[in-house]
């Protein structure tokens, strides 16, 4: 036996010192390099240079000064400085390959897109002449022979990117690599390892040029590829890009023809401000700051094509996730979970001071959207969420005049794929010197069109009815109103909605409106607003207004700068940018009947009798419009007519109306001056024509 072990081994190192002589006497370098490169530069249709080739049965096979190069076969499209590839010489003779090493050394690989959209690497392998069909072998199997490689490496590796078109980014990397691959039976390849890279310079050049440089990216990874049904299995995929992880597991079928996963992301708790970080390379993120936790886990399954067959689940958690963002701090808090239809949402959302919880759901979330959402709040501040309009600034009167600005248009429409409902609930709420409470609004959006079927709130004893309906699927939006207000003080809704009259109207003010209108144009809603209301105030008052100051100069009495009413009441009609007045207002003093029209650029065009209490009247008397006054029954009364605008009004007495009435004044003085000269009998048989006289001149 051991003589026979002793033949055997000494037969074996026969065989291996005889092929390594055949190796040194008859595979030289010139023969290979002789039919290597012919060989390369036929089957890749571009020029393949190599420097020195060594071959050795223990070195393996190395290529120096390795070059593939540009179609314009000068430029040099890959190189690489060493090529080194290590193999077991026994596994061959029963057809099982075994690379010990395969390794690359500081290879360079140019990508270039030209001025004509075409990229340098779509001459590879193209053949010149006509096409000939080539016969391949049979897809469904595997490869002919068990393959090992034990470790491939890739040293200093560099890739560049340029686009002439400046339309993709410019990019350069370099990356070390060190993985392995293994097929036992041919069918099944298994490799593993990591590859390490980094993002040297990206050049983003839209929408204008920004350097981006420094990102370091690790990939870890542990895959299975089946050669006959070319799935792939991903047993690990653990991405690190500047501290942001994600780890992949799952499977990927179908990878020729139409793609399908089923896998699962998982991202670990992090720093949202290490996603800051990450994403404020590539965006202007000046002014925000994030902070708190995020972490995600998600299922995914479907044709990477179809995204409609794309179906979910998972749970993304927010652990006070802080937004900081000019004068918005804000913080959210909670989780979305969600399976392959639904999404249920429950988050308690913190802005400023208010403080809101959020629950729902969103159904078919990956194809046509179905949200319900509710919003509570216990107190709201709506101040906070709507901060006061800041001033434009204004151009100095040196500085330059700026190109005149394009003509404004009306709002796009919408054309969104979601419907949406629910409510909101607000206990207490503040909105300038407006405090409401039991706050409640539903809403429904659908076919783009924004619904408010029911919004209520109480002011203090009054209550607040609004329905509304916003069609936003038409340019410049479409929108009706309908609304009641009951009981409110009219203080509080000039004050909110008017803060230009604040101060100048009081009183428990009852309202009705109707209203529809479109454009987001301010010349748009002026001209389509179509509005119907009437009005009723109790106990108010007038007072700080210009108009009620201009009345109180004309006529000289300085107790009208402030007018308490005992009522007032009207209707409001807008039409082409004109509101038309019809109304009255009382007080113990006074009383006048303005109508006319109110343009909503602020004009005025009124007409109205004033009707001054006695007191009044003869303060009025001495003043420079005493003669148009006309005293009945201790009563003054002066028709006036004002124009202007609210800001300036402008007060004067019609004189039409008042010469009229001068004329009937004195026509009534002569008929009762002739009638008193007459017998009681004379009288009585002239009363008819008295009347008829008097009435013609009324």
């Amino acid at each position: 036996m051991k003589k026979i072990l002793i033949i055997t081994v000494s037969a074996i190192a026969v065989l291996i010192i005889a092929f390594a002589v055949f190796i040194k006497i008859y595979v030289t370098p010139e023969r290979v390099k002789g039919f290597i490169v012919p060989y390369a530069e036929k089957a890749l249709n571009r020029k393949v240079q190599i420097g020195e080739i060594s071959i050795g049965i223990f070195k393996g096979i190395g290529l120096s000064d390795f070059s593939i190069k540009e179609a314009d076969q000068t430029r040099d499209f890959v190189k690489c400085k060493e090529f080194v590839l290590k193999f077991k010489l026994l596994p061959l003779l029963s057809k099982q390959v075994v690379i010990d090493e395969l390794r690359l050394v500081s290879p360079v690989v140019k990508v270039e897109r030209g001025t004509d959209g075409k990229y340098n690497f779509e001459g590879l392998g193209k053949k010149e002449g006509p096409e000939v069909k080539e016969v391949k072998p049979d897809e469904s199997g595997g490869l002919p022979i068990s393959l090992t490689v034990n470790k491939i490496s890739v040293q200093d590796a560099k890739l560049s990117f340029a686009d002439a078109m400046k339309e993709l980014p410019d990019i350069k990397s370099s990356a070390n690599i060190d993985i392995s691959i293994k097929s036992a039976d041919g069918s099944n390849i298994f490799s593993e390892g990591t590859v390490d890279l980094k993002v040297d310079e990206i050049t983003l050049k839209k929408p204008s040029e920004k350097h981006v440089r420094d990102i370091p990216a690790v990939l870890s990874y542990a895959v299975n590829y089946n050669m006959e049904s070319k799935d792939i299995r991903v047993d690990k995929a653990d991405l690190k890009v500047r501290g942001v992880l994600a780890s992949i597991k799952g499977d990927i079928k179908k990878l020729q023809t139409s793609p399908e996963v089923n896998i699962a992301v998982n991202i670990p708790k992090l720093k949202t401000s290490e996603v800051q970080n990450l994403a404020a390379l590539f965006a202007d993120m000046k002014g925000l700051v994030l902070s708190g936790d995020i972490a995600a886990d998600v299922k995914l399954n479907g044709e990477i094509k179809n995204t409609e067959t794309l179906k979910a689940s998972g749970n993304v958690a927010l652990d006070k996730v802080g937004i900081i963002y000019n004068e918005i701090n804000a913080m959210l808090d909670g989780n979305v979970k969600f399976t392959e239809a639904l999404m249920n949402i429950d988050l308690k959302a913190t802005l400023d001071k208010n403080t809101a919880e959020i629950k729902g759901s969103v159904m078919d979330y990956m194809k046509d959207q179905k949200v319900h959402l509710n919003i509570y709040s216990k107190q709201l501040s709506i101040d906070a969420l709507i901060p006061a309009g800041k001033p434009a600034d204004k151009t100095s009167a040196g500085s330059a005049k700026t190109a005149p600005e394009k003509p404004a248009k009306e709002a796009a429409p919408l054309d969104l794929k979601l419907t949406a409902d629910g409510e909101i609930r607000i206990d207490s709420a503040v909105y300038r010197n407006m405090h409401m409470s039991d706050f409640y609004m539903q809403y429904k959006f659908k076919d783009n069109k924004l619904e408010i079927p029911k919004l209520v709130a109480r002011a203090g004893k009054g209550e607040l009815k609004v329905n509304s309906l916003v069609d936003l699927s038409r340019p410049g939006y479409a929108y009706s109103l309908t609304g009641n207000v009951d009981s409110l003080h009219a203080d509080e809704i000039v004050n909110t909605f008017f803060p230009k009259a604040k101060d100048t109207v009081f009183g428990m003010i009852t309202f009705n409106l109707k209203m529809n209108g479109s454009g987001t144009l301010m010349e748009s809603i002026k001209k389509n607003l179509v509005a119907d209301a009437d009005f009723n105030i109790k106990d108010g008052k007038l007072t700080g207004a210009n108009i009620t100051k201009g009345l109180a100069q004309f006529l000289n009495i300085q107790e009208l700068e402030t007018i308490n009413l005992r009522q007032a009441n009207g209707t409001v009609g807008v039409r082409n940018g004109i509101a038309k007045l019809d109304s009255i207002f009382t007080s113990d003093n006074l009383s006048m009947d303005p109508k006319g029209n109110i343009g909503l650029n602020e004009t005025l065009d009124l007409a109205f009798d004033l009707k001054l209490s006695s007191s009044l009247t003869n303060r009025a008397m001495s003043s420079k419009i005493g003669a148009y006054i006309k005293n009945e029954a201790g009563w003054g009364q002066v028709p006036l007519l004002v124009s202007g605008t609210f800001a300036k009004p402008v007060y004067m007495v019609d004189l039409e109306k008042a010469g009229k009435r001068i004329i009937k004044k004195e026509a009534d003085k002569y008929i009762d001056k002739y009638l008193d000269k007459q017998s009681d009998k004379k009288k009585k048989e002239l009363e008819p024509v008295r009347d008829l006289l008097k009435g013609i001149f009324k």
